[in-house]
């Protein structure tokens, strides 16, 4: 019996509210990421060469089926950022782990392969703008650096989370163009989970105007930690890219330093240990992000 989301989320909620209830919320959990590994593995999405000439087509019925298929299980992580306590982020991590060493394939063409971290991005977005609401920056921090399986160059590593992600869907920005209304965007890729995470997170959450603030906290947040990750003069840029000098001062990017260098050690981020725990670290990165972004063509 397929269960509707508002039982979904009424299930989840209930599980969460009660610690005595931590296996039957693993177990929960585990059955619809179960049911998502099976709905986007390699017999669903295979990713040998396709028709040049449908490429486009086929990467919108892609994009299409995968934000369906990632729906429940976005509901789910999305709570558990939330309201999960430490015992329960546990289970957002597993999450993390078993999606990222499913098998994406490795000898198909290139973007589709690399489009199979799609639904783990978007849930990793959805689930960091729910932890920033609640300022629950240890949850970020496993958002964002959880140690996952990564098969590069024929050999599997380990790395954190961000890093694979990044790195796959940075080489698509011309595909995201060809979703409508999004050619002529600075940063379709971006715009486009900034318009479909909306309606979930609001559903879920409430979020109000903070939404906008709060998605594109996380994407500076996570250029910041991939920057620190590579320890290279490179940092993924989303929508806060084209704000900065828009609104000198007030732009996300700027508002986060600001506020890190006001607050110093007492800044959330370095007190859970982001960054290394470093202020100083902390703004060698932001000086580096800060040269990519005046770099930019945009402004």
């Amino acid at each position: 019996m397929v269960k509707s989301k508002g039982t979904i989320i009424k299930e989840i909620k209930g599980l969460l509210s009660e610690p005595k209830n931590r296996i039957k919320l693993d177990d929960f959990v585990t059955e619809h990421l179960k049911k998502f590994i099976n709905m986007t593995s390699l017999e669903q999405f295979p990713v040998e060469d396709s028709n040049v000439q449908k490429e486009e087509l086929e990467f919108l019925e892609r994009l299409q089926k995968y934000e369906e298929i990632l729906k429940d299980l976005q509901k789910i992580v999305i709570l558990l950022a939330r309201w999960g306590n430490e015992e329960q982020l546990l289970i957002l991590e597993k999450v993390f782990n078993r999606i990222a060493e499913t098998d994406k394939g490795l000898s198909g063409l290139d973007l589709w392969v690399r489009f199979g971290w799609y639904p783990i991005q978007a849930l990793m977005y959805s689930s960091g703008i729910a932890a920033l609401s609640a300022r629950k920056y240890s949850v970020l921090k496993v958002i964002l650096t959880a140690n996952v399986p990564y098969s590069s160059m024929r050999r599997e590593e380990c790395f954190p989370i961000i890093v694979p992600v990044t790195e796959n869907l940075a080489h698509m920005h011309d595909e995201f163009k060809w979703i409508p209304g999004q050619d002529q965007k600075h940063v379709p890729h971006s715009e486009h989970l900034f318009e479909i995470l909306d309606p979930v997170l609001q559903e879920l959450l409430f979020l109000g105007k903070d939404y906008e603030r709060l998605f594109d906290d996380f994407e500076v947040y996570a250029a910041l930690v991939y920057g620190d990750l590579k320890e290279r003069n490179w940092y993924p840029v989303g929508r806060f890219g084209w704000k900065y000098r828009r609104e000198v001062g007030y732009d996300p990017f700027s508002r986060i330093v600001e506020e890190a260098k006001k607050r110093q050690d007492n800044w959330p981020p370095l007190q859970v240990g982001m960054f290394n725990g470093s202020l100083d670290r902390f703004l060698k990165l932001s000086d580096g992000l800060r040269q990519r972004l005046n770099e930019l063509s945009w402004h």
